[in-house]
């Protein structure tokens, strides 16, 4: 009887925890259920995704497909590769302690715009660039250059050239009318310079720029360091190339390199020679101008160091620039009747010196001195008096301070100072100067 009733409690006390037990398993069973049928549904959820993903694709490769093949109506198309256009205003005050029309350069003969700007209010030199992507092959910008003459507008093609996009292996070709790479700020424009003039040595060789009408080839090397070699043939049709050619009339090599030392140092390094074989290419004015035939090399060494405090420019930041040529002419001068006739052989050379400090987040000063040398032998007075050299300094020479206050990026106020000892009589220049840029503008180079 004892043995019945120990079993009795047992299954008493059993009956509750095995009734536990199976609601638990019960429990678990369906929420494993659940959790099945809920990941089954987000896999199915996927692979309707990744199968609508995949006839989209193959819908948009059919398009392109079609595109590539098939002219598409300009109401399609009204967006496509629309061009950036940007205007570009510099209007300037200059006084100057000496009358400007006597200006002269000693050592140099002044060709193109090499003179110095109006004196007084003038509206300057205007600019107004059109850049755009041709197709997925080319790019291509103009830059035409708008400057009042005594009451009427010159208008001048500054550039104008196709470059290729995409060709790989760091190779870039451009081809039109573009500003020399010889040197570093030759392919600047004027508004993107430092200072409101164009150094002396520039001035002297160039007319202030050296511009091509032709080719340039550019390869840059698969290096961590920056090093870019290239090359340009053109038309030998600007000054001081300029003369009557047939095909190749100039031709250029250029090599330049740079890096970042830390995070708030960099710097760029250059080399450049140029070469061409002027016909005829005429020194002054006159009823009698004197011209020259025979060869002129120009080389340059640039260098460019900046800093920023941890790379950042926009509080402080300071460029120490500076650059050097050699222009080395030999020939013969002769006047429009060769009733004179000489041999000719020219030394010229010198370069500048700037730094550039902005102190403040829209407050930029600098300072530039110019230095210049030449040498010449086998030509008499009167072909140089004739050709508008001016011997009377060995060696001209300038200083310059500018201030500057930048409200934007797209506007600019500046002051500039030079005392300048280029000829015979020291001159003091004031220029008040504003610049702005309206519309899209490409990004400055280095």
């Amino acid at each position: 009887m004892k043995s019945i009733v120990k079993f009795l409690l047992i299954g008493i006390l059993i009956t509750p925890v095995s009734a536990v037990f199976a609601d638990d398993i019960s429990e678990i069973k369906a929420e494993l259920a659940r959790m099945r049928s809920d990941y089954e549904q987000r896999i199915q959820n996927l692979e309707q995704r990744l199968s609508k993903a995949e006839a989209a694709n193959k819908e948009v490769a059919t398009e392109v497909a079609i595109v590539k093949t098939t002219p598409v109506p300009k109401t399609q198309r009204i967006n496509d590769f629309n061009p950036a256009i940007s205007l570009v205003l510099n209007g300037q005050y200059g006084h100057y302690s000496e009358a400007p029309d006597n200006y002269l350069l000693s050592g140099y003969s002044l060709q193109n715009e090499a003179g110095l700007a109006t004196q007084g209010f003038s509206l300057g030199e205007s600019e107004i660039t059109f850049s755009a992507n041709v197709d997925q092959l080319f790019s291509g910008q103009a830059t035409f250059a708008l400057a009042d003459n005594a009451g009427n507008v010159d208008i001048g093609i500054e550039e104008a050239f196709i470059e290729t996009l995409g060709l790989g292996y760091g190779v870039t070709v451009r081809a039109g009318r573009f500003f020399s790479p010889i040197g570093y700020l030759n392919e600047r424009h004027a508004h993107a310079w430092n200072f409101s003039d164009a150094p002396l040595i520039y001035r002297g060789l160039f007319g202030d720029q050296l511009t091509t009408d032709g080719v340039k080839l550019s390869y840059v090397l698969p290096t961590d360091q920056l090093i870019e070699v290239g090359a340009t043939i053109g038309s030998g049709g600007h000054y001081p190339g300029n003369g009557n050619h047939q095909g190749i009339g100039d031709w250029l090599i250029f090599a330049k390199t740079g890096g970042d030392i830390g995070l708030s140092h960099s710097w760029q390094a250059g080399v450049s020679h140029w070469q061409a074989s002027p016909n005829d290419r005429a020194f002054g004015n006159g009823n009698n101008p004197v011209s020259f035939s025979g060869d002129t090399d120009i080389s340059n060494l640039s260098l460019i160091y900046k800093w920023a405090p941890n790379g950042n420019p926009t509080q402080q930041n300071f460029t120490l620039q500076s650059e050097f040529f050699y222009q080395h002419e030999n020939g013969r001068l002769f006047n429009s009747n060769n009733s004179m006739v000489s041999g000719y052989n020219s030394q010229q050379y010198g370069g500048y010196l700037e730094g550039i400090y902005q102190f403040a987040p829209r407050w930029r000063t600098g300072l530039r001195y110019d230095h210049l040398g030449s040498s010449f032998s086998g030509s008499n007075n009167d072909l140089f008096n004739a050709a508008n050299f001016d011997l009377t300094r060995v060696n001209p020479q300038r200083y310059s301070f500018m201030l500057e206050w930048l409200p934007s990026e797209f506007s600019r106020i500046r002051a500039q100072l030079n005392y300048d000892q280029s000829s015979a009589v020291d001159d003091t220049q004031l220029f008040l100067q504003y610049t702005v840029n309206l519309g899209t503008h490409g990004a400055h180079s280095y």
